[in-house]
């Protein structure tokens, strides 16, 4: 399993390096605004999000599984669109006219930085613990963690690869509809982001909380969801009268 999880992560990186050559020759974005967009996942959920829903979750989840899949969601949302996509777009619509290559900029960047942070970072995770449990060390982890490992299959490997590569897509779908939200001065893409984006979560969280067993069909309903946002953005971005991205 280690060596399958190793080729996983090798595929994951090639993809990476690949999607911003190819993004980067076609739309020729600003790699500030890339770098900005790697942060903008990683910061606030670390320092916004993380530190909130450990205290929110360890008072209340507990006592209402739903209460932790409607909260996830909606605090996901609201850090992710507003503490970085709406703010970043109106603090730089300040100093020069937004450009649709910024969507690619900061989107694909965002939805990178999540990309590295939950699939090669937890791909790699599963190895040390795998090496851990081979090496008799098991006993100084979290039973819950070596339990979920001891289950892994290569088709959850997978699935994993193809989960992150649509989530990758749908970070970028919703940094147009923020993009929508400052340049034609409607914030009701940006409320729509939110709950777009809160939608998703709330899927990711019925799965874990063991509500909905079967993987194959969260993968599906994934790739059906983001598709379904993907044609709703292009429909919306042409009423809108905005061309050059879609």
């Amino acid at each position: 399993m280690e060596t399958f999880l190793f080729m996983a992560i090798l595929t994951m990186l090639v993809i990476a390096v690949i999607s911003f050559i190819v993004l980067k020759k076609r739309w020729q974005f600003s790699i500030k605004l890339f770098l900005v967009g790697l942060i903008g996942f990683a910061l606030p959920v670390m320092m916004i999000e993380g530190p909130i829903n450990a205290l929110v979750l360890s008072s209340f989840a507990h006592s209402f599984k739903w209460f932790t899949i409607i909260y996830g969601g909606l605090m996901a949302g609201l850090v992710e669109e507003k503490t970085t996509r709406y703010v970043v777009f109106k603090v730089l619509a300040k100093k020069r006219s937004l450009m649709t290559s910024d969507i690619v900029a900061y989107g694909f960047g965002h939805g990178l930085s999540e990309f590295i942070l939950l699939g090669v970072v937890g791909l790699l995770t599963n190895i040390i613990v795998l090496q851990a449990i081979h090496s008799g060390q098991a006993g100084q982890l979290p039973s819950l963690l070596v339990s979920q490992v001891n289950q892994l299959t290569g088709f959850a490997v997978l699935m994993s690869l193809f989960e992150r590569l649509v989530a990758l897509v749908l970070q970028v779908l919703l940094t147009a509809w923020n993009f929508l939200a400052v340049t034609k001065q409607k914030l009701s893409f940006y409320f729509w982001a939110i709950i777009l984006h809160a939608a998703i979560d709330f899927l990711a969280g019925a799965y874990q909380l063991g509500l909905v067993s079967n993987l194959l069909l969260i993968e599906l309903i994934l790739a059906i969801y983001v598709l379904g946002i993907g044609l709703l953005t292009r429909r919306i971005w042409r009423k809108e009268e905005t061309h050059g991205l879609i």
